[in-house]
């Protein structure tokens, strides 16, 4: 059908334009605006440079990050040795923000509102441009897929990108990270590689250089976005042969893509320079990569943050590269070359599933390639029975729902989605759900689920506290007289040995009440009521529930978990809670076990 790609465009274009409405980041407020935790951090160097002049100190983030709350903490700069900071992250997607942000500046002036990089009209610019920019690499992937495949193909290809993968969030929602940015320096890049060997010439070659040079700036293992312009068309050792032939005849043109590349580079060397004294600097102290174990399991198939769990969509590069290679074969080797080894560089770092973020986000801008044995796929189909239609088209419908539903689930109210800490147990708890029962959370902790309906049990033991000495408050008064309590000075609650339960007994059900009066939001200073089995000296298994994530400032709940009695011999069996190293405080009183029938 004519033109059929054009309208999938256009319904790509509306369906992001949807999800802006649905959850405008434009609008928010604290880390949940546009300008916040990492895009911060991206950011950063704009109002340093044009608005602070504080490149040295930004002395700027503390007062602005006080009266926006962008961040819970100071993380996006790095202090050195003589106490003066350089950003963590590089210069790149400040330098894609920047006619966005001299727009925002220039309104804000002429508005009268507050002109500090961080009001409203900085807000909706940058996340105004980076739309544009979103909208302009999939015009852009058109034009690409246009070359090698149908209309029907590419249209497919486009659509289903942006209904059934986390590109969705990434260009609607949370598009000023730089994966929505780096996806359309891509498709600029290999856009410019066809048009450079179709009719090599300086222009080609000079705009390849600034754009491999951005894309190395904006995320530095990106340099190896470089394999596709070299190998791009290549087969054989023969057309290997005759590519670097090629160059060699316009080996003037390479050197200006390698000039130009490493103009837009030494930005980065500069100001390295000016902070550090270096020209070059590693930014990111403990994090770094591990290329002897990379985690290349987890990243696919891990419940934590697997590609193909989260994306499943995306399982259609098996058979897209088999058919890239069958079909398009001068296609198959730039795009398998960079796949393999971006996946095993980006899944080598050390924080691998690498935060908060919906699906595996690492791998987004691969998506610009990853497009064409996508585009294989469909095109393929084109010529097969009406069956296979049907299957794929149930196979791009349930990943669009999917993936849909996990993108309402990121920026749910009640925080359905668990960017990092989903197990087991709560993503099936959770499968599919838009809406959910805030004890489920629970299963972000214990991984056990008791299948029956507890209605039959009998009690193991049970303490009021009423009796206690240690670890007790007599003023935060919870039910009865006394109450215990951990805090900052009081990490721990003396451990509550309980009578082992009748041989035979497979579940326990333990439960107290807490009460508390400022809820803890980081999850690693979250106090733990905690289960714990032992023989003598060794511990056999551990469970616990983290309270805050079940409970909300000023609230008292009963709150309980379930635990599997374990098969290994064990003596003791304790109970307790344990502050974290956190400095709030939070109340317990009336421990009770019972054994589940």
């Amino acid at each position: 059908m004519k033109r059929f790609s054009l309208i999938a465009l256009l319904l790509s274009y509306l369906l992001i334009i949807a999800f802006v409405a649905y959850y405008p980041k434009f609008n928010k407020q604290g880390t949940e605006a546009t300008i916040s935790y990492d895009v911060a951090g991206y950011y950063f160097y704009l109002p340093a440079i044009f608005i602070y002049n504080d490149i040295h100190h930004l002395a700027f983030q503390e007062a602005t990050n006080n009266k926006y709350q962008y961040t819970p903490g100071s993380y996006q700069g790095v202090q050195l040795s003589d106490g003066s900071y350089t950003m963590k992250y590089t210069i790149g997607a400040a330098i894609m923000y920047a006619p966005f942000f001299f727009a925002a500046h220039t309104w804000a002036n002429i508005a009268g509102i507050n002109d500090d990089g961080f009001s409203p009209p900085y807000q909706r610019m940058i996340s105004f441009g980076c739309l544009l920019y979103a909208f302009l690499g999939l015009w852009l992937l058109r034009k690409i897929l246009l070359q090698y495949f149908s209309e029907t193909a590419t249209g497919l290809t486009i659509i289903s990108l942006v209904l059934a993968t986390n590109y969705l969030n990434y260009s609607a929602i949370d598009n000023a990270m730089t994966h929505n940015l780096l996806f359309t320096v891509f498709t600029g890049i290999i856009w410019f590689t066809i048009k450079f060997y179709k009719k090599p010439n300086y222009k080609y070659a000079i705009i390849l250089g600034l754009l491999c040079g951005l894309a190395t700036i904006i995320r530095p293992t990106d340099i190896l976005i470089c394999l596709v312009p070299i190998f791009w068309g290549v087969t054989n050792l023969t057309a290997l042969r005759e590519r670097l032939v090629l160059l060699f005849n316009h080996r003037l043109k390479v050197l200006s893509f390698i000039a130009f590349a490493a103009v837009i580079g030494s930005i980065q060397l500069m100001y390295w320079k000016i902070t550090t004294g270096q020209l070059l600097f590693y930014s990111y102290e403990d994090q770094t990569f591990d290329w002897t174990n990379p985690h290349i399991i987890e990243g696919f198939f891990s419940y934590k943050k697997g590609w193909w769990l989260y994306t499943p969509f995306m399982l259609i590069i098996i058979p897209g590269f088999i058919l890239l290679y069958k079909n398009h074969r001068p296609l198959f080797l730039p795009i398998f070359l960079f796949t393999l080894v971006n996946i095993y560089i980006v899944f080598s770092w050390s924080i691998w599933w690498y935060g908060g973020s919906l699906g595996q986000r690492s791998l987004i801008e691969s998506y610009a390639l990853l497009s064409l044995p996508i585009a294989a796929v469909f095109q393929a189909l084109t010529k097969v029975k009406k069956w296979t239609w049907a299957l794929t088209a149930c196979f791009v419908g349930f990943t669009g729902w999917y993936n849909i539903v996990l993108t309402i689930q990121a920026h749910n109210p009640t925080g359905i989605l668990d960017a990092e800490n989903t197990n087991r147990t709560y993503f099936w708890a959770t499968f599919g759900r838009l809406t959910i029962d805030n004890d489920s959370k629970r299963f972000l902790d214990t991984d056990e689920i008791y299948r029956g309906d507890g209605s039959k049990s009998e009690v193991l033991y049970e303490n009021n506290i009423e009796y206690d000495t240690l670890h007790v408050d007599t003023m935060q008064i919870i039910n009865g007289k006394k109450c215990l309590f951990v805090d900052k000075n009081h990490q721990n609650t003396q451990p509550y040995r309980i009578p082992n339960p009748p041989n035979g007994s497979k579940w326990l059900r333990v439960s107290a009440t807490f009460f508390v009066t400022e809820k803890v939001w980081d999850v690693w200073k979250m106090p733990q009521f905690i289960i714990q089995f032992k023989n003598e000296d060794e511990v056999v298994k551990t469970k616990f529930i983290r309270v805050h994530r079940l409970m909300n400032s000023n609230q008292k709940r009963n709150l309980f978990f379930d635990v599997e009695i374990p098969t290994k011999r064990y003596t003791t069996i304790d109970i307790f809670l344990w502050n974290a190293d956190g400095i709030t405080a939070t109340y317990m009183d009336d421990i009770r076990v019972e054994v589940l029938e």
